[in-house]
Formats: C-alpha cells, structure tokens, sequence
C-alpha cells in the first residue's frame, strides 16, 4: 500500500486556507476513492493511478479502469464496498473503449496491438471475445462469419439492450477509413462508414464536415474521421446507434439505417450554461470537442458524454461540487478541482436533441438508476496519481 499523508493534515488545510464549498454548487456524494484505506468502504478507500475510463456494470457495479507505471487496474465498487485486481493481459495505452455486456461483464475494445475486443474476468485475466487471434490476407468484409472475421483496431465498442456487439473498426486497405459494424444472424455486418477508395480530395474533406451529409443520408454512405484513436459509441433502447464520427461530432443511426446529425456545429450557436440540467437548446447548434472514450446513455434514451468548450475557459460556481462529506474527502475534492487544466462538462442530450450540461469539473461519466457518477483524475500530496468518484442526481 503506497504511504499516504493528506488525511492527517485535511482539517488543519481547510481551516487555514478557506477551501469551503460554496452554497449554490451542485450537490454530490462520494462513491470511491475519497479516503487512504487500501480496499474496504469505498468512499473510504483510495483509487491509485491515472483514470482510463469508468463503467457501470449489472446491479449497480461500478468498475474504474486505470493506469500506473504502465500497468492496468480494474477497481469494482459493489455494495460500498472497494476491491481491484491487476489486468496483465491488456495494455492501457491501446484500450479505446470500456463497456459492460448483457450480463455485467467488462469488455474494452483495442485499437492497437492485437486488435479486437476482450473481457476482463473478475480474477483480472483478459480473453477475447471478438475478432481473429491471427492476420489474414485479407479484411473481413459483409456477410463473413463471426469465427472468421478478422477485426483489429477498434476504436469504439458498445452492447446493446439485446446482447449484440457493436464496434467501430480502423479499416487500411486500400484507404484508411473507419466502419461501424455489428452481427446479424452471425454474419458481419456495417451500420455507419464508407469506404474512400476512389473519392478525390475535395471529396474527404466534404464527407468528414459536419454538414457533409443531409439527414436522413443511409450510414453506410456517411464517412468517419480516421486521424483519431477512439470513435466512441453507444447504443440505446430504442436501438438508435449513437457514433462520435469526429472529434467535433456524434451523429445518430436509426434502426432504418438512416443517419442524423446529433451533436456539433461548426459555429457555437448556444449560450453558456449557468446551472445543472438548464436545457440550452438543439444540441445541433453546440460546438464540442468531444473528450475521452466515453459515450454512454440511460434507460430513458438520454446520451451522457464528456465535452470540451472552445468558448469559455470556466463554469459558474453552481457547477463546483458540495455535499455532506468528510473533512478528508473535502480536501481531495477541492485539491482535484484546484489541479485542473481543461474544464470539461457532462453534458446530457435528450431524444429530442435538446442539450443540457447537467455537471462539471469531470473526466468520465456513468449513469444507472437516476444516479450521474462522475469521476475525476488528480494527483495527492506525494504527486501521485489517483481518482475520486462521485454521483449527483437531477433532483438534488
């Protein structure tokens, strides 16, 4: 257990430098990570590394992925309670995307290395559940079976309602390009991308615009960026694919294969938010840089995700976080916020498409059961890396 010396020292800090909560914040509690014991009550205990990404499982587990001196830890809050296992099978800097299966389970898609997806059992072992262990000649194309298809960079995975695997793969022969694909009846199929062989340049650049496309354009006639690592995804309910097609942008695929604009504007359209879940308007007409492999939605067809505003630089004091907490947690909560050089939002986008930045201040989020969890990465006295996990909730 690494030695730890905030808590000793957290009132002591507190009294000295006025590190209060305001009264207007938004009202949070501590899940993980907010405390120096190593495993036990989570709230208590302490997430080593650097966030990888955050996820919730079946029943209520939370699982957070992260990284320190290059090696991956899976920690599992269940219960209130915390435990974490070592990953030596995986290597973090090639995890694209964390997801959960129909029955809990962790799957990260690789979008280097070997390729494909896998699952991360609870003893910490890694298998693979999607995708070719050996190169072939040639690259899977529509209607290959499961078994024989040879899937390699993944930049994004999600599982939908019903079990299925949607992935999107980095595709290089004979021009990079990026498809969304899934399986119907075991046979592989693409939802969103096209292949650019053949298009000359005026015409990449028009298919990767974010007005490149009318909607109601059929996916598999829409391009993807290729110049990123991740192209997170999500799939909802109702069955709608949700795609962050660029750095810039997610656009959803309907179940008639049709593809719409979701998210991103070229020009910011929108004001600033003031406070949690004010609706801003179309979140068409919003410019984002879409950050970390998140994209997650709930049970009410809602999309979570983390962004980037190139517009202003900080968020009102209602963003900042409160609650009922420790003198210990407090401080942790305060030193995180301090350390902060980007200001990220989670924002929130109905199935209407109206947009609400619903928490501030994080680098991952979660969702079950009307519950928001936010995770936030930073580093304690001793400058090492850890995290701490909160959750809000709309009618707090």
């Amino acid at each position: 257990m690494r030695l730890r010396g905030i808590g000793a020292v957290a009132t002591l800090l507190l009294a000295v430098g006025g590190c209060d909560f305001p009264d207007d914040a938004q009202f949070v509690e501590v899940v993980a990570g907010g405390g120096e014991a190593d495993g036990g009550v989570a709230a208590d205990a302490a997430i080593d590394g650097r966030l990888v990404d955050m996820v919730m499982g079946g029943g209520g587990v939370l699982h957070v992925l992260t990284v320190e001196d290059l090696e991956l830890t899976m920690w599992t809050v269940a219960d209130g309670r915390l435990s974490h296992v070592a990953v030596p099978g995986l290597v973090p800097e090639q995890i694209s995307q964390v997801t959960t299966g129909p029955d809990g389970e962790v799957l990260v898609g690789l979008w280097d290395g070997a390729g494909g997806v896998w699952e991360i059992r609870s003893d910490g072992s890694a298998r693979r559940t999607l995708g070719a262990g050996t190169a072939r000649a040639k690259l899977a194309a529509d209607g290959v079976t499961r078994d024989k298809a040879e899937i390699r960079a993944v930049r994004g995975v999600a599982v939908d309602p019903d079990g299925d695997v949607y992935f999107a793969e980095q595709r290089t022969e004979p021009v990079t390009h990026d498809l969304v694909r899934t399986f119907d009846n075991g046979k592989l199929k693409t939802v969103f991308g096209r292949d650019l062989a053949g298009l000359k340049e005026a015409e990449w650049a028009q298919a990767r615009t974010l007005t490149g496309f009318p909607d109601g354009t059929p996916g598999t006639k829409v391009a993807a960026a290729d110049n990123v690592r991740t192209m997170p995804l999500a799939v909802a309910s109702d069955g709608n694919v949700y795609v962050a097609a660029t750095e810039r942008s997610v656009v959803v695929v309907r179940r008639d294969g049709t593809t719409h604009k979701f998210l991103g504007a070229d020009l910011d359209q929108l004001s600033p938010p003031e406070w949690p879940f004010q609706d801003r308007g179309p979140a068409t007409e919003a410019s984002f840089d879409v950050v970390g492999a998140g994209l997650v939605t709930d049970n009410a067809d809602n999309v979570y995700l983390v962004g980037r505003s190139d517009r202003y630089t900080s968020l009102p004091e209602s963003f900042d976080w409160t609650g009922n907490v420790t003198d210990n947690q407090r401080e942790l909560l305060v030193r995180s916020k301090e350390q902060r050089e980007q200001e990220t939002e989670v924002l929130r986008v109905r199935p209407d498409g109206e947009l609400a930045t619903v928490a501030g201040h994080a680098d991952a989020v979660a969702v079950d059961q009307g519950w928001i969890y936010l995770a936030r990465s930073f580093k304690d006295k001793e400058l090492a890396d850890r995290v701490i996990v909160v959750r809000t909730a709309e009618d707090f």
